[in-house]
């Protein structure tokens, strides 16, 4: 295995494989994880700065969600011919765009139901294979471009250009990697196989009523940085997640931890270093596969970018307060579906003779 094809592995591939190595070869898989997480951040940070320079920074925003996209559309496709793979980026582009001004103006109820229906259908496009993690990358890009709103006619043509940009980027990465992928799949196929009797379209709909649910409270309560709650409640409910409550207890501490570290960053290095406290972290990021050490990390990007905004303390004392919101949410949606399977199991089994013990023991 060459160096290249090394950096292509995932941190917590290479970590596996530096403890399994020995001398020379273990050498070689720190250089490729620590090289890995250097290019993604150096590429990053050229991205961002593309979208930045040409279409202002509220459309960094639009940089970020989409390098997740790019980054992730390297290896993964949505499951189906190229076309209406390109047809549904499209579409999932332009919902980005229209929410991203439509969203702000509505009534609180519904506010809810567009963003039901969108989430909805960016993950009913994308995720036809969850475990892939799609989900979790197309929810985020969702969140962050549309949570921060554009309004006016010149904010409005800046954004529409960053998305299409976006769109540009994205497609031609596609175009390169699975034009010839899944061919004989089509959308129609998956729009007619939809069912919530099927495990991975009840984890859609989960997923996207989690979410919606947290940012409707975080724009009816009117609480600053609101999209914080919709990544929480969106990380716990993510196909991966098995064991919600841990998950949820990691996300805290770290949350918390990592909020108060940046505050008292700001408070005990000179102002002019702060720049380079994200960045750092982004690096860091790159090295670690465990969440409750990127719940920390998160936090130095995040904050950097609010406390600005918000002030130090209060960006700190926000932060910690929207996740615990967002967990409670997401803790609240994953409760009221595993009541609902249990509920459609039990009608199931009867429907098919069997008793509903033996049927709640098959989940």
């Amino acid at each position: 295995m060459t160096l290249y094809q090394k950096m292509q592995l995932s941190p917590a591939v290479l970590r596996q494989h530096i403890r399994a190595s020995v001398a020379q070869e273990k050498k070689q898989y720190v250089i490729a994880l620590v090289l890995r997480s250097v290019l993604l951040l150096l590429f990053a940070i050229a991205y961002i700065s593309i979208f930045t320079s040409l279409f202002g920074q509220k459309n960094s925003y639009v940089g970020v969600g989409s390098l997740c996209m790019l980054l992730s559309i390297r290896f993964v496709n949505y499951g189906y011919h190229i076309i209406d793979s390109l047809l549904a980026l499209f579409l999932i582009s332009s919902l980005y765009l229209i929410n991203s001004f439509f969203l702000a103006g509505l009534p609180i109820i519904l506010y809810f139901v567009v963003q039901l229906a969108s989430l909805s259908f960016i993950l009913l496009m994308t995720t036809t294979h969850p475990e892939y993690g799609n989900g979790g990358v197309y929810a985020f890009s969702y969140i962050l471009i549309t949570s921060n709103a554009v309004s006016g006619q010149h904010e409005i043509l800046q954004r529409t250009g960053a998305v299409s940009l976006s769109l540009l980027f994205c497609g031609l990465v596609f175009l390169q990697k699975h034009s010839q992928a899944d061919r004989s799949r089509r959308l129609h196929h998956i729009c007619k196989g939809y069912s919530l009797k099927q495990t991975t379209y009840q984890w859609q709909l989960r997923l996207a009523l989690g979410i919606a649910f947290a940012l409707t409270i975080g724009n009816y309560l009117a609480i600053p940085r609101s999209m914080w709650m919709g990544f929480a409640s969106m990380s716990l409910l993510l196909p991966q997640t098995h064991h919600i409550l841990s998950r949820g207890f990691s996300r805290m501490v770290g949350v918390t931890i990592g909020s108060v570290i940046f505050v008292l960053c700001l408070h005990l290095f000179p102002r002019e270093w702060v720049f380079l406290l994200g960045p750092l972290a982004g690096f860091c990021l790159g090295l670690t596969p465990h969440y409750g050490w990127a719940s920390i990390l998160n936090c130095f990007g995040a904050l950097s970018a609010a406390y600005v905004l918000l002030g130090i303390l209060p960006a700190g004392v926000i932060r910690i307060q929207n996740n615990f919101l967002g967990i409670l949410c997401g803790l609240g949606m994953a409760l009221i579906f595993q009541l609902f399977q249990k509920k459609l199991t039990k009608s199931v089994g009867q429907n098919e003779g069997e008793s509903p013990k033996s049927n709640e023991n098959s989940l």
